[in-house]
C-alpha cells in the first residue's frame, strides 16, 4: 500500500473527519507517523489523572525513575528527574513517549523547565518522536492555552486535541481539596479557574482548523485516548472489573455490602472498611 493512493474527502464532520484527518496527517512521505495526543484542560479538570491512566495501561507506576522491563525513563546529563519516558506496547504496537514525568502533582510538560526550552522544546521532542515512529502524549496547563507552536505541530505530524469539559466548579473544588485549603477560597477558586477555562476554550476553538479537537469528559476522552493508542482490548475490559468492591465486617465478623450497610435501620458499627480477597471481588474476572 503506497501513501500516495490514500486519499479522504476531509471537509466532512464528526467522527468520521477526525477519523479522516488523523489518519491523512500520519501519512507523510511514505512513512508511519506515531499519533500525538494532547489532552487539555483547566487545572483541577483531570488532565493529570488522565495521563496516569494511560500510563498504567503501560505498566507505569509513580515510583518509576530507573529502566524496567517495556519502561525506559529518559534522562539528561545532570537532572534528577526524565524529560521523557519510553514505554512498550502491551500488545507489541508502537512505543509510547510521554513528555515530562509524573512524579510530582501537576507533571507532563509542565516538568520542562524554561530554561530547558520549555514548550518549544517540548514540542519539538513530540515532533521528532512521532517521526521516528513513536505515539506521543503530551499535557500542561502551560499547554493547555497554547496555540501558535501546537499549530505548527499539528501541520507538520497532525495532533489530537482532548478537550476536557470537566465544570468549573468541579475543578475549583479539586483544587481546594489538592492544597488543602479552607472552603473560603472556594470562591476564588472558581474565578481563577473560570477566567482558565475561557483561555483554554478559546485555544481549542482556534486549534480546531489544524488539529482534531474533541470535548469530551473523562471517561469519554480516556476511552478515545486508548481508541488512538490501539489500548481498548487490552485494557478496557480489565478496567471495568478491577476496582474492588468494598465490604464492612458485622459484629460476628461477616461481611456487609454497603447497600445493606447505608439500608434505613441498618446497625451501625465503628469497623473499618476492609479490602476482601481477590476471590471475593472477582478481580481476575473477565466480567
Amino acid at each position: 500500500m503506497h501513501a500516495s493512493r490514500v486519499s479522504f474527502k476531509l471537509s466532512g464532520g464528526g467522527r468520521q473527519g477526525c477519523f479522516a484527518r488523523a489518519f491523512s496527517a500520519h501519512w507523510r512521505k511514505g512513512e508511519r507517523m506515531g499519533a500525538i495526543i494532547n489532552p487539555r484542560g483547566t487545572s483541577g479538570s483531570g488532565k493529570t489523572e488522565l495521563v496516569r491512566r494511560i500510563l498504567a495501561d503501560y505498566g507505569w507506576r509513580r515510583d518509576h525513575d530507573v529502566a524496567t522491563d517495556g519502561i525506559e525513563p529518559i534522562y539528561r546529563p545532570g537532572k534528577a528527574y526524565p524529560f521523557a519516558c519510553r514505554l512498550q506496547h502491551p500488545s507489541g504496537r508502537r512505543p509510547l513517549v510521554v513528555l515530562g514525568h509524573y512524579q510530582v502533582t501537576s507533571g507532563g510538560c509542565d516538568t520542562i523547565r524554561t530554561q530547558d526550552g520549555g514548550l518549544l522544546e517540548a514540542v519539538r521532542l513530540a515532533g521528532e518522536f512521532a517521526s521516528r515512529g513513536h505515539d506521543v502524549v503530551m499535557e500542561g496547563l502551560r499547554l493547555s492555552s497554547e496555540v501558535a507552536l501546537s499549530a505548527r505541530l499539528a501541520a507538520a505530524h497532525g495532533l489530537h486535541i482532548l478537550h476536557l469539559s470537566t465544570p468549573v466548579e468541579r475543578c475549583a473544588w479539586n483544587l481546594v481539596s489538592r492544597r488543602r485549603a479552607g472552603k473560603n477560597r472556594l470562591q476564588a477558586f472558581e474565578r481563577n479557574t473560570a477566567e482558565e477555562h475561557r483561555r483554554v476554550e478559546e485555544a481549542c476553538q482556534a486549534l480546531r482548523q489544524h488539529a482534531t479537537v474533541e470535548s469530551l469528559d473523562f471517561d469519554g476522552a480516556l476511552a478515545w485516548a486508548r481508541e488512538l493508542l490501539g489500548l481498548e482490548e487490552v485494557r478496557a475490559a480489565p478496567w471495568r472489573s478491577a476496582a474492588p468492591r468494598m465490604c464492612r465486617r458485622g459484629p460476628r465478623g461477616r461481611r456487609v455490602s454497603p447497600a445493606r450497610a447505608a439500608a434505613p435501620g441498618a446497625r451501625r458499627h465503628h469497623s473499618h472498611w476492609r479490602r476482601p480477597s481477590c476471590s471475593a471481588t472477582g478481580r481476575h474476572a473477565r466480567r
